[in-house]
């Protein structure tokens, strides 16, 4: 793509990215804006189908299904593509092109289905196994049959598969080694095909969120930890680094888990630490939190409480929040990350901490928290991590590590 023409449709990106900012700003105009958006989406779509050799981008990514905002991400993750076409050098990366390949050129129905004939055979050549992916798939809320309510898993798997081939292939490339390439795949392949020892072969034998290859050292850390929990992932900190840090920042917005993280915590003897019963987000609000140690997890709900109802919580925004420049920002926030990451923007562009985000709530996080770290500041080099079960990728991590 030359110059002059991808300088061209990045403007007209910029303009649509106004435009929302716009919509959101000002309901009365909503509907003319809205036009303009789609107006452009068209042209620019029509002039990246150009660039690609004359492909449909519905037939490749069902781009029609893409929201906006998401849609701009993966418009600048094509051009990308398109600048520097990814040409494999090795039998890993052969294998993730095969894996995109098939992505693009299946239809989201073919995906479901092939999806539910490996469902089926696993129940027909190993019952036990299945059996335990059902417990975990009804331990996270997810169902392999469609309600008029809510998609199958297999079908929030396919879509998020389909429409978002190129930014799975962009995060592929900007990631820092190959067994976070590898992870990546492993991951891919147990959504599109429940391949489940892929997953196993690339687990870390670090840590979760403390991984030594990649940030080796603790020393004058300020951490901000977002998501605190019971302190069980603070106290490895500590086991897998040392005591050099400077200071801790602890949120954790759960009533119940932070009175166990203050016990902990006083066991423990830490010091330099001070801790939150608040939550991270984009804005400056309050939520009422109802969980108890009966429930499966924790609700969060933005609305005012009925007496007895739940406990008020303030959410802040870590930006605003901690005073000192932090150099470590760790974030286990479940459906908040990326709420929680858009408090922390500005540190994130003046400061360039260090960075560990869980990504593994549904199946946006993984792409897009990246993409906004990257569009916030092109410093970072990205690596991923795996450290669940082989049944259903869960725990893994995203560390982002500053190089420049």
């Amino acid at each position: 793509m030359n110059e002059e023409l991808k300088s061209k449709l990045n403007t007209l990106i910029k303009s649509i990215e106004d435009s929302l900012n716009d919509i959101r700003k000002n309901g009365r105009k909503a509907r003319e804006l809205k036009k303009t958006v789609q107006n452009s989406r068209d042209i620019v779509t029509q002039v990246l189908e150009q660039q690609l050799g004359g492909v449909s981008l519905e037939d490749q990514i069902n781009v029609s299904e893409i929201p906006d905002e998401d849609w701009i991400i993966t418009a600048k993750h094509i051009i990308d593509y398109i600048d520097n076409p990814f040409v494999p050098c090795n039998e890993y990366e052969n294998y993730f092109l095969q894996l995109i390949n098939y992505l693009v050129t299946t239809s989201r129905e073919k995906l479901v289905e092939n999806m539910m004939f490996s469902f089926n055979k696993i129940k027909d050549e190993h019952e036990e196994v299945h059996e335990m992916l059902i417990s975990r798939l009804t331990e996270y809320n997810l169902s392999v049959v469609s309600t008029d309510e809510s998609p199958s898993v297999f079908e929030v798997r396919a879509a998020a598969l389909k429409q978002h081939s190129y930014d799975f292939l962009w995060l592929y490339r900007h990631t820092g080694d190959y067994l976070s390439k590898r992870t990546l795949a492993a991951i891919l392949m147990n959504w599109a095909d429940l391949q489940f020892s892929a997953l196993d072969v690339v687990k870390s034998i670090f840590r979760k969120c403390w991984e030594p290859d990649i940030f080796p050292d603790n020393k004058e850390d300020v951490l901000a930890d977002i998501g605190t929990g019971n302190g069980d992932e603070l106290k490895e900190f500590v086991e897998v680094y040392g005591a050099g840090y400077k200071h801790i920042y602890a949120y954790e917005p759960s009533p119940r888990v932070f009175d166990e993280l203050v016990e902990n915590l006083h066991e423990w003897q830490f010091r330099d630490i001070d801790i939150f019963n608040k939550g991270a987000g984009a804005v400056r609000t309050k939520k009422v939190i109802n969980d108890t140690a009966e429930s499966s997890g924790m609700m969060i709900r933005m609305l005012k409480p009925e007496k007895d109802e739940g406990k008020i919580v303030d959410i802040v925004r870590i930006d605003e929040d901690i005073k000192e420049p932090i150099t470590f920002i760790k974030i286990s926030a479940g459906a908040d990350t990326e709420s929680a990451i858009l408090g922390c923007l500005k540190t994130i562009k003046k400061n360039h901490p260090k960075l560990a985000i869980c990504v593994d709530s549904g199946f946006e996080d993984i792409w897009k928290i990246p993409s906004i770290i990257n569009n916030t500041y092109s410093g970072y080099k990205f690596y991923l991590r795996h450290y669940g079960e082989d049944l259903l990728p869960k725990d893994f991590v995203l560390f982002c590590r500053p190089e420049k």
